[in-house]
């Protein structure tokens, strides 16, 4: 497959997942006369342009909402917040707040941000520069389509305007080139089937991180397997810049349920977890065996939907 890197050719790179905003402490007393809340946005992923310190603040939907929306409180916070980039996200800079959705919706969330933008402009505030990041596939593959509300002089902006391939040859579905297949903190923007794939498709690779490390491991030994360790692995490494508060629950099933899967057969009773880590007994090339052959055989399917509800026992086939 080609490769297509049109955001990292221009400079950009990712730096946080989940991460708080801040507002400029002069605004707490304005947000409150205006009936918002001090609380700091959180937006889905922060991209940072490196030579000149602006930012992409990545807010992603399944839909766009409309004016009435109770999801506007957070769209407000974020025009509010990035207007002033230095307070917002510590460096100096613009700040644009673009919201990531189906390139089929991105017309009717402009025209909500339009109004949003216009409103705190009239209550005094000062707004960030706007726009929406549609995404489409087609025959060529996955499609980006950046647009903003007001034109800028900048190469790094300008370059990436308008559609631009993002991965060629994608076929229709995109979902298996997921960096981070499962976000505990935007399930409900999925219906359950969905939900149900992208689950299993973490957990297929948590299970595939873990069978590496047992596979490379020198036996005898007891073995330690990192939750941490795992989930970077899955996610490509991008965990170690996911800083949601959901992530440590996720983490403690995802382990707790692997520690399940492996204390079967010849290694009942040589496995021990933590809500961090699990420890397992190998003996010998045979608990090794073992060992892969559990969780390569694991149920995904069942133990998404079981993960899922806050469970971590799994029915193993024997």
């Amino acid at each position: 497959m080609s490769e297509s890197r049109p955001y990292f050719n221009a400079g950009y790179r990712l730096r946080s997942l989940g991460s708080k905003l801040a507002f400029a402490s002069h605004l707490r007393e304005k947000l409150s006369i205006h009936g918002l809340s001090h609380s700091p946005p959180e937006p889905d992923v922060l991209v940072q342009h490196l030579p000149s310190g602006d930012h992409l603040v990545l807010e992603c939907k399944a839909t766009s909402f409309g004016y009435e929306s109770s999801t506007t409180e957070q769209a407000r916070k974020l025009l509010i917040a990035c207007a002033d980039a230095d307070a917002a996200v510590g460096v100096a800079g613009e700040a644009y707040t673009v919201y990531v959705l189906s390139a089929e919706d991105c017309d009717r969330q402009t025209e909500t941000l339009v109004q949003l933008a216009a409103e705190l402009h009239a209550s005094g505030f000062d707004s960030a520069t706007y726009g929406t990041l549609g995404l489409s596939i087609d025959e060529k593959g996955l499609w980006a389509e950046l647009r903003l509300s007001e034109d800028s002089q900048k190469d790094h902006v300008t370059g990436v305007l308008g559609p631009v391939l993002i991965t060629p040859n994608s076929s229709g579905d995109a979902r298996p080139l997921y960096l981070i297949p499962f976000d505990p903190t935007t399930e409900e923007n999925q219906d359950p089937e969905e939900r149900s794939y992208c689950h299993r498709m973490l957990l297929e690779r948590f299970y595939i991180a873990g069978i590496q490390t047992i596979g490379t491991a020198d036996v005898p030994d007891l073995l330690v397997l990192k939750s941490d360790d795992l989930f970077r692995k899955a996610t490509h490494g991008y965990s170690d810049k996911w800083h949601a508060r959901e992530l440590a629950g996720l983490k403690m099933r995802l382990i707790k349920g692997m520690a399940k899967v492996l204390n079967k057969g010849v290694l009942k009773g040589s496995v021990t977890a933590s809500n961090t880590s699990l420890e397992v007994r190998l003996r010998d090339e045979d608990d090794r065996n073992a060992a892969i052959g559990l969780l390569g055989k694991a149920n995904t399917v069942q133990l998404a939907l079981q993960n899922m509800s806050g469970q971590t026992e799994l029915d193993v086939p024997s």
